[in-house]
């Protein structure tokens, strides 16, 4: 979240409200934010930090994911790179993939960062701002020369260590032959000085969300679908209680950047059981503003980011208000969920 460091505690089953974030203020970002930061200060082998950034291009129902897990105390990392167009059942059957699990720890910070093995360079332009990607793997015929500019504040979520930003994006692929431009919209993820323990967690789908219409409506959330709303683990997974859901989120509408309050979301899955095919929303901010959402994925692949766990990483084409808009969403299973009900 991009399996962002999700709160220890909320991940453990500990869903009371009293662990949600849901309502608190948002804190507030630091040019530093975009650069490594301390580890987590248990210093356990699990702290972590992450980069996510991507691309979309809805028309060819097209999605990129390039993503950083930094392991301090370990001082190694992985990084990945996907593209795909539409839906894959395997992260291996999309147009583009190149995932490296152990590479050295980078020696002068991320500021302007080259990640040999991959060919990717990342340079932070301007902190909290202006980042630009550059990648090139000639022997497999794929390039990438795109920029993301902010097109809001970075909402860092309350109590610190991490931050998602809706991001303008420009540029061009050279996918295998074919050339691409990219000109839409993209939201990222950094997060930092946590633990993330690759554990089993009996828990049901927890899903990273976001969307963005225009320079001025955008959203975010993390959240499990609603109890109240019947989901099909309701029964298997009591611990969840209605409206107890949302972990944290942010509308950003009319210049404004608030937090969440509520969401109200069900996921309809495909008839494995497990795939997401459409998502309904109802946010609330701390005002009281509301959004209403129906989300149809166009576009997804299924990515193992650690054995005990499974990402369904999903382009969403949202409707709201007769807006559309687009986004990711990102469906975390454990095993405890996908054992009851994959079909």
């Amino acid at each position: 979240m991009s399996n962002s460091s999700a709160d220890k505690g909320f991940l453990a089953g500990e869903t009371g409200r009293r662990h949600s974030l849901a309502g608190l203020p948002l804190g507030v970002a630091a040019l530093e934010d975009d650069m490594l930061h301390a580890p987590a200060v248990s210093g356990h082998f699990s702290s972590t930090e992450t980069s996510y950034y991507g691309f979309s291009v809805p028309e060819h129902r097209l999605n990129g994911e390039i993503y950083l897990w930094f392991h301090p105390i370990l001082k190694v990392m992985s990084a990945s790179i996907y593209i795909w167009k539409g839906i894959k059942s395997s992260s291996l059957a999309c147009e583009y993939v190149n995932h490296h699990h152990y590479l050295p720890w980078p020696e002068n910070d991320i500021a302007d960062f080259k990640v040999p093995p991959l060919n990717l360079h990342i340079t932070v332009v301007e902190p909290l701002k202006t980042i630009q990607i550059e990648f090139n793997d000639a022997m497999r015929g794929v390039r990438l020369s795109y920029r993301l500019d902010a097109i809001m504040p970075a909402a860092i979520r309350p109590g610190g260590y991490h931050f998602t930003q809706a991001m303008r994006t420009y540029g061009v692929l050279e996918l295998r032959g074919e050339t691409i431009k990219i000109d839409g919209f993209f939201s990222r993820d950094r997060s930092w000085g946590q633990e993330r323990r690759e554990d089993p967690m009996p828990l049901p789908p927890l899903t990273w969300t976001v969307g963005v219409f225009d320079q001025d409506l955008a959203f975010h959330v993390l959240a499990m679908d609603d109890p109240a709303l019947g989901p099909e683990w309701t029964e298997k997974f009591p611990g969840i209680k209605a409206g107890d859901n949302l972990f944290w989120g942010y509308l950003w509408k009319d210049r404004q950047l608030t937090p969440l309050a509520k969401a109200r979301k069900l996921t309809t899955r495909e008839s494995d059981g497990l795939a997401p095919r459409l998502i309904e929303m109802e946010l609330e901010d701390i005002g009281g503003r509301q959004l209403q959402l129906r989300g149809y994925v166009q576009s997804r692949m299924p990515w193992q980011t650690w054995q005990n766990m499974n990402t369904f990483f999903c382009q969403v084409r949202w409707e709201t208000g007769g807006k559309i808009g687009f986004g990711d969403a990102q469906d975390v299973q454990f095993a405890d969920f996908v054992r009851q009900f994959a079909r």
